[in-house]
């Protein structure tokens, strides 16, 4: 009797064993089936070269986050980017954006603009070439004097000169509604914008536009980007490298004019050496901004190529 006990306890093990082991077994089956629904329903993304616009892009404006840029590809009709326009684009009304030469306009019509752009655009202040002087209230800038132009451009912010408050674009252009905002950007992000073109139209469509919703009035001009010079440093291309993407730039600026309703004048050519670089005259010891007299040759080209 014990025996035949012992050997019916002996089973009864053997058999929970047995189950045990079949259960281990049904878990690992599990654990693998969940694993592999998971690799098959939400695959892991490659991992991919970031496109060169995406990075902090050079010296000024840090984002707060990354904006999404433009495909590059095929041109796209509707894109400020895409094909080359006319000879002679036009604007509104069938005037060219290229505005022609005219008879001096005089203070009064410089008077009447604010500028905006990078600190070769904020230093217009600094060197005391508009009324008032060091105290106009004509340039816009935020502390540091300097800004990029990128997707990010309408959450940036200015000191907004008549009362010191930081405001953005949009938000000083509501309030001022200026009769004509003067625009310089190109130097700042150079580099990204040879290596992907749609971001400088794109963004400075996004600048523009923005502009004219916030005051419908107000006249927008491009100035085409000002030349480096041979001595500066700043970069690790030479000069004629440099001038060669600024000049691909400037080529750019007739269609984002045409396509947002703005107007070009050419005042880099006025800064030109007779090899296309920034004449020595103009240029500071970096190479990149500008003197007085580099200024005051800017302001005479706005005047005589005066929007009628």
């Amino acid at each position: 009797m014990n025996q035949y006990r012992a050997a019916q306890e002996r089973a009864i093990f053997r058999i929970l064993v047995l189950i045990i082991l079949v259960l281990m077994v049904l878990c690992l089956l599990a654990v693998l089936v969940l694993g592999v629904l998971k690799l098959t329903l939400n695959p892991q993304d490659p991992i991919e070269n970031p496109d060169p616009s995406e990075e902090n892009e050079q010296p000024d404006a840090p984002s707060d986050e990354q904006p999404g840029n433009p495909d590059e590809g095929e041109d796209d009709p509707n894109d400020p980017a895409g094909p080359d326009g006319e000879d002679q684009p036009t604007g509104g009304e069938g005037k060219s954006v290229l505005l022609p030469e005219t008879a001096d306009a005089g203070q009064g019509y410089i008077d009447r603009m604010v500028f905006f752009g990078e600190s070769t655009t904020a230093h217009l202040r600094a060197r005391g070439v508009l009324t008032g002087g060091s105290e106009t209230k004509q340039v816009w800038a935020n502390e540091t004097g300097t800004m990029m132009l990128d997707l990010e451009i309408l959450k940036k912010k200015i000191t907004y000169p008549e009362t010191g408050e930081s405001l953005t674009i949009e938000q000083a252009v509501t309030r001022k509604k200026p009769d004509y905002m003067v625009l310089s950007f190109g130097v700042n992000g150079l580099i990204n914008f040879h290596s992907n073109p749609k971001l400088y139209a794109s963004s400075y469509a996004k600048l523009i536009g923005a502009i004219r919703t916030a005051s419908p009035d107000t006249v927008v001009i491009l100035q085409t980007v000002y030349p480096v010079g041979v001595n500066q440093t700043s970069f690790s291309q030479d000069a004629v490298t440099l001038n060669g993407y600024i000049n691909e730039l400037n080529e750019q600026l007739l269609t984002v004019a045409e396509q947002s309703g703005a107007y070009v004048v050419d005042t880099a050519s006025s800064l030109k050496d007779a090899d296309g670089n920034l004449s020595a005259e103009y240029a500071t010891s970096d190479g990149l901004h500008l003197t007085a007299a580099a200024y005051e040759a800017v302001l005479h080209e706005l005047r005589t190529h005066a929007v009628q």
